[in-house]
């Protein structure tokens, strides 16, 4: 009777033991699984924020381009809008020297020559001669040198001096005016200087 006890007692503490170890291997294995979770879950975290930190950063040097090229455009159309300034200075300037020089007895002398020039460009037919207003004081003169000239006319497009030509009968015209030829030393100046066209080319890159 006595060894039965210890039998079943025996089998019993084996059974106990067992289901111990057992519970300690599920709460092993649940420990590893959880850890083994969580780890997945802060690596799959720590992806997400380095992904988000990339485009945080791809975000920042796109908007730092962004706002170093509107800089740049910004100080490119500043130069090219002075420079624009510097020349429009240079001929309002060169425009006031033109009207000066027609008040003097030299302008008398190169206007009698660019009237003759007009003569000879457009001799055949009737020419009509038109000059700035302020040059009618000189029209007196003008018919004792050049009496060809018969009844000039004032011109609104001619502001600082010269003469214009016009020749209806053979539909030709000849612009020997102070404007004309300053606006075309305006053309070689931008060319030649460079202000404008550089500025340009900057502006296009």
């Amino acid at each position: 009777m006595a060894d039965n006890e210890e039998k079943i007692s025996k089998f019993v503490r084996a059974i106990t033991e067992y289901a111990e170890e057992q519970r300690d291997n599920i709460h092993g294995e649940m420990d590893a699984f959880r850890a083994e979770r969580l780890q997945k879950a802060e690596n799959e975290a720590l992806s997400d924020v380095y992904i988000l930190m990339q485009k945080e950063m791809a975000d920042m040097r796109t908007e730092g381009v962004r706002e170093i090229s509107r800089r740049d455009f910004a100080a490119r159309r500043s130069i090219l809008s002075r420079r624009s300034q510097i020349v429009d200075e240079v001929f309002l300037s060169a425009t006031k020297e033109l009207v000066k020089f027609t008040a003097t007895p030299d302008y008398i002398e190169r206007l009698i020559v660019l009237i003759n020039e007009v003569r000879d460009a457009v001799s055949d037919g009737e020419t009509t001669y038109y000059f700035t207003a302020r040059d009618e004081a000189l029209f007196d003169i003008l018919h004792t040198r050049c009496p060809f000239i018969g009844h000039p006319k004032i011109s609104d497009e001619i502001s600082i001096g010269g003469v214009l030509g016009v020749n209806i009968s053979i539909g030709r015209t000849v612009d020997n005016t102070l404007d004309s030829m300053l606006a075309g030393q305006r053309e070689w100046f931008i060319k030649e200087s460079g202000l404008i066209s550089q500025a340009q080319k900057v502006d296009k890159v």
